[in-house]
């Protein structure tokens, strides 16, 4: 029996009360992509982006978004569109997501959500915490305060208030993010999260995980990585630079933009900014296999 025979199945033999959305999630490279794509076609499905890589149109061959062959093969919906300079947040992604959800169903097909993004998807499950919108005079002096004192003095302050968010996130822009909030609601991001959920998706889910022999795993991220190289990945992050973008943007922590960006900048060669990519994917993945261990409840547990 094929794997998607498998899928099918599994599916057919649930006790669903409506026809369910599908979730196709697992760590990058191990090949989410194409199983969407055979899926789509059996079952006259629509695949929804849940990376938020891939969500910026800069970023199309260094996120491995689809092919303009795949896309004409099947419906993508929410794969690069916004610029890398532009806000995006896990709720106008779930606001994009029921809009898109809503046309689909209407058109009688079935939604494939495909992506690595475990907030994301999490988010589109179970909701997300209701924290109100920040000021931007707010955000403007916690970014000039962190640009003041460093990384480690400004994420002391944030360990004050919040030690649980400060354990689990190091990065400039979410340590800003926490602060920031407590600074506007006099509430941590950590009891925020706490509180009532919004946005939840009330339709059913039926979530497969795939799973692969972590080395497995790791050596398809590198060959995929040299993969990005050939096809342009220099030149994509070339743009970037050329652009002046501000560096501490989301965008450009998609995994191998900075080490190119030091290649760029004469600080490294091409082939250690190349190592340090493929290092980088290995640790992302393990990471993600945590998250999906401890966070993801699948239906079906699909070995590649």
């Amino acid at each position: 029996m094929s794997k998607i025979q498998l899928i099918e199945n599994k599916i057919t033999n649930s006790s669903f009360y409506e026809p369910p959305i599908i979730v196709i999630s697992g760590p990058t490279g191990i090949g989410k992509s194409k199983i969407a794509i055979s899926l789509a076609k059996k079952i006259n499905g629509v695949i929804i982006n849940a990376d938020s890589m891939q969500i910026y149109k800069e970023l199309k061959i260094i996120s491995s978004q689809p092919s303009d062959r795949d896309k004409k093969i099947i419906s993508h919906e929410l794969y690069g569109i916004k610029p890398i300079y532009q806000n995006f947040s896990v709720i106008d992604w779930l606001e994009l997501l029921k809009e898109k959800l809503d046309k689909i169903f209407i058109k009688n097909k079935t939604p494939i959500i495909v992506g690595g993004t475990g907030f994301y998807i999490k988010s589109a499950t179970n909701g997300i915490s209701n924290i109100p919108k920040v000021d931007k005079i707010v955000s403007e002096n916690c970014s000039k305060l962190f640009e003041k004192i460093g990384l480690l003095e400004f994420r002391k302050l944030v360990e004050e208030i919040d030690k649980d968010f400060t354990s689990k996130n190091i990065d400039k822009q979410r340590l800003i993010r926490a602060y920031s909030v407590y600074l506007q609601t006099g509430k941590s991001i950590s009891e925020w999260h706490k509180c009532s959920k919004i946005n939840k998706i009330h339709n059913t889910f039926f979530n497969i995980l795939l799973e692969q022999e972590r080395e497995k795993n790791y050596q398809n991220c590198e060959n995929r990585f040299e993969e990005f190289i050939k096809k342009g990945a220099i030149e994509e992050v070339k743009y970037l630079k050329h652009k002046n973008f501000d560096r501490s943007l989301p965008g450009f922590k998609c995994i191998g933009v900075n080490w190119i960006l030091k290649y760029l900048d004469k600080e490294i060669s091409l082939k250690d900014a190349i190592m340090l990519s493929k290092r980088d994917t290995r640790r992302y993945v393990k990471r993600q296999l945590t998250w999906f261990k401890h966070n993801f409840n699948p239906d079906l547990i699909l070995r590649i």
